[in-house]
């Protein structure tokens, strides 16, 4: 049997969707005339940002609670998530576009510092189990 070593690290996958999500916010006011042209007009639209949002916070829940109940026990990247997420509800109820944009561009920098600290907490812990491999046998 050969085994297969399989290990995701989830701060790393959140800390590429928030730094992407950043760019679509500031990007997408320059680009957004460009669109129609490019024929990429989809990437303006709202469910394309909503679907962006719940990837990066399901990627962000999924790596706090992992760092939470496996390597840390640290609550504060938890809160940090929280905050990140209240200020994303907020800016969609928001109906001014520019408020909205300040929000989730607040809310993408706090998902960001929410990575690293998780990360940072998970690298340092004591009780550091992140050197443990999963192993898949086929």
């Amino acid at each position: 049997m050969i085994g297969k070593i399989i290990r995701v690290n989830w701060d790393i996958v959140g800390f590429s969707a928030s730094f992407l999500c950043m760019l679509h916010c500031i990007l997408l006011p320059v680009l957004i005339t460009l669109f129609p042209m490019m024929g990429v007009a989809f990437f303006a639209e709202e469910v394309y940002e909503l679907f962006f949002v719940s990837t990066s916070l399901l990627i962000a829940f999924i790596a706090m609670y992992n760092g939470y109940k496996n390597f840390h026990g640290e609550r504060m990247p938890m809160y940090l998530f929280l905050i990140a997420l209240l200020l994303f509800c907020i800016g969609f109820l928001v109906r001014y576009h520019l408020v909205e944009r300040v929000l989730h561009f607040f809310a993408t920098g706090f998902l960001i510092v929410t990575h690293y600290y998780n990360w940072k907490l998970i690298k340092s812990s004591k009780n550091c189990k992140a050197k443990r491999v999963y192993e898949i046998q086929k």
